[in-house]
């Protein structure tokens, strides 16, 4: 159910994990085949002996760094971004209102951030500008070999990103830190029954449940986040219509009686 939800509220949640997750398992299986064991050799899990530490921090840190490319690139189509509230086989064009979280916008990064880091690491850091402090009390851009102006701050303004490029690297956390735990899970069960996969209805990965069982659980997380942190709680006519389609029709009834009944109703009609 939580799946049909995520579509509903626009493709994008639905592509989104299921590429975060396919990445995280791509590049913990590379890191893992490269650099597995030479730098931490104890067991990551007993029971999947195949899995190591190196594959699975390498699999986080590329998940992350991909997962604000791909959000960047799939906000860009509406076929993605708008939601729906019908589910048919026909394609049609999508037309909506763009939730600002899918349109450009620009921020400004906290100094205080900066303060934390070593002043090397943030000289290397793309864009930072150094705010310098003058005798007039100034604040302005530091000028090189200029005696006269005192360190005030470290400045950063980013341009041409999109909000939720944020919310998908929040999601990429998920799908690198707890997403494979699903899989643990299966191999713990599959290790139990003495059978190497579920099923071996796809050559080289078993059955369809070997596939789906990080994304059952990224699913879940997906749905939660939006509802959480994202969804709006204003109502719209769509979304009206589709809630009323859910009702029985006993519901139904009650809801129209209590429409006719509103004092607001007459000036409708």
């Amino acid at each position: 159910k939580y799946i049909m939800h995520n579509i509903f509220n626009g493709l994008f949640w639905f592509a989104l994990p299921v590429l975060l997750v396919v990445t995280n398992d791509v590049m913990a299986y590379v890191c893992g085949m490269t650099c597995g064991r030479k730098f931490i050799p104890h067991a990551f899990i007993p029971f999947s002996p195949n899995k190591t530490w190196e594959g699975f921090i390498g699999g986080a840190i590329f998940t992350m760094f991909c997962s604000w490319y791909l959000a960047k690139a799939l906000a860009q189509y509406k076929w993605m971004t708008c939601p729906t509230n019908e589910f048919n086989f026909q394609p049609k064009t999508l037309a909506c209102k763009m939730d600002p979280i899918f349109e450009v916008a620009e921020y400004r990064i906290s100094p205080q951030l900066f303060e934390v880091l070593p002043t090397f690491i943030v000289n290397m850091i793309p864009g930072v500008v150094e705010k310098c402090s003058t005798n007039d009390g100034e604040i302005i851009s530091c000028v090189s070999g200029e005696t006269s102006q005192i360190h005030h701050h470290f400045e950063l303004v980013t341009k041409n990103i999109y909000p939720v490029q944020f919310h998908a690297v929040a999601l990429s956390i998920f799908a690198s830190l707890v997403a494979p735990f699903g899989g643990f899970l299966a191999s713990a069960i599959k290790r139990a029954y003495g059978i190497k996969d579920f099923d071996s209805m796809i050559p080289g990965h078993g059955g369809v449940m070997d596939r789906m069982d990080c994304q059952l659980l990224m699913a879940l997380c997906v749905w939660v986040y939006y509802n959480t942190f994202i969804r709006m709680g204003s109502l719209s006519v769509p979304k009206v219509v589709y809630l009323y389609n859910l009702l029985s029709p006993q519901e139904q009834a009650q809801f129209m009686k209590a429409v006719r009944t509103s004092r607001n109703f007459d000036d409708f009609v």
